[in-house]
């Protein structure tokens, strides 16, 4: 299947989206653990397609937050 952002950003029960400087952050809602890590892996396999993933983790190392941003958009850390 094919990650598509757009369809990212309308959250599901397994995960919200929150609003953060050039991208989001896709976070794992409680009790959806599986749909998560699952969801996290398609994203990251789909990286490069338009946009950046950095697979963000807990305490115990596990994925629980994913910050996405859009390759086409310029980066406020960019120095061009």
């Amino acid at each position: 299947m094919t990650v598509h952002l757009d369809t990212l950003l309308e959250g599901s029960p397994a995960y919200g989206v929150v609003d953060a400087r050039d991208g989001v952050v896709l976070f794992r809602r409680p009790g959806h653990e599986a749909a998560f890590d699952a969801l996290a892996a398609e994203v990251l396999e789909a990286a490069g397609d338009g946009f950046e993933v950095i697979p963000l983790t807990d305490e115990t190392e596990r994925c629980d937050r994913l910050f996405v941003a859009p390759l086409a958009q310029r980066r406020s850390f960019d120095p061009r």
